[in-house]
């Protein structure tokens, strides 16, 4: 009943309210985007991946990145930004770092400015990444934790997190910060379960890491709950937040279950390679939910149902 009320009272809140969402064609962005316009909030999505964009064709989409030209295209003041827009992908960044900088780092920098100059009252969520932690000594990942990223796409979270912190000291932003941990659900085309799903059509049953590698699930339409909320959160003092279960599953369990799911046979072999920038453990030890309620509800196989059956069916809605 606590969440139904919760998820009510965010559903409320939004109702009419004026949103941007940058990175809004992207995999998280678009179920926000498409959960924003269900609740009846005007939405603005801005971004450059036309991939999901479909999935939210009501709300106006402007195609292309951060920059003084595009956001003066918003043909409102927003109330709420969600910041989502920068690199997705820890290989990407480690094969090209400069061009990871540019898209998480610059273009911070580029709203920001804009946001002091013409959108001061604007309550900003930043949804970081658990990457920034890093290979933690502590089994588990706390948000007050020091963060010792091992990938440049960890490395600029970060930094971007800073930024936040120093533009809040310095002109009273209201901003938040989420770090989600492996996020996943229908939308998904990269990281592991894609990878899982593209490889076993090919019956290729190999992976990089030993398998023992543990990961903290959170399913998308929870992550998109957790977001709602916590953005109510936003102030001077840029408060943190972790999105994560605290639950580890191994990453040997979850393959071995998406295959169950998914009817093959098999399982998954293990080359004992370890693919850069991947830590050996990635769990929140404290969450969102100690504030915001219940919030990371969907069980994991539930989940992994929705997403094979999303990629199965994927070729029909492409």
């Amino acid at each position: 009943m606590v969440l139904i009320n919760e998820s009510t009272a965010a559903a409320e809140r939004f109702k009419n309210r004026r949103v941007l969402v940058t990175g809004g064609g992207g995999f998280i962005g678009s179920h926000l985007v498409s959960r924003l316009v269900s609740i009846g909030a005007d939405v603005v999505s801005l971004g450059s991946n036309r991939e999901n964009a479909k999935l939210a064709e009501v709300a106006r989409y402007i195609f292309g990145d951060i920059s003084r030209d595009t956001l003066e295209t918003v043909e409102f003041v927003p109330q709420t930004i969600f910041h989502l827009a920068g690199g997705a992908s820890v290989a990407a960044s480690v094969a090209n770092p400069p061009g990871d900088f540019l898209k998480t780092v610059f273009s911070t920098v580029l709203l920001l400015d804009f946001l002091r100059r013409h959108w001061p009252e604007a309550q900003l969520l930043y949804v970081s990444s658990a990457a920034i932690y890093g290979q933690a000594v502590h089994s588990k990942a706390s948000h007050d934790l020091a963060c010792l990223p091992i990938s440049p796409y960890g490395v600029h979270k970060r930094q971007v997190e800073l930024l936040l912190l120093d533009h809040a000291r310095m002109y009273q932003t209201q901003s938040v910060i989420l770090r989600p941990f492996s996020v996943y659900g229908p939308g998904l085309r990269k990281q592991l379960l894609w990878d899982a799903m593209q490889k076993t059509s090919r019956g290729d049953f190999h992976f990089f890491g030993s398998g023992g590698e543990l990961r903290d699930w959170v399913f998308v339409s929870d992550l998109v709950e957790c977001l709602l909320r916590a953005s109510e959160y936003a102030s001077a003092d840029a408060p943190v937040f972790n999105a994560g279960t605290c639950h580890a599953v191994s990453v040997r369990d979850v393959l071995s279950e998406l295959f169950n799911v998914a009817g093959l046979n098999r399982d998954p072999v293990f080359l004992g390679q370890v693919k850069e920038g991947d830590p050996d453990r990635l769990v929140a030890d404290d969450s969102a939910e100690s504030l915001l309620g219940p919030l990371f509800r969907t069980p994991l196989r539930e989940g992994l149902e929705a997403y094979v059956k999303w990629y199965r069916l994927r070729g029909v809605n492409d």
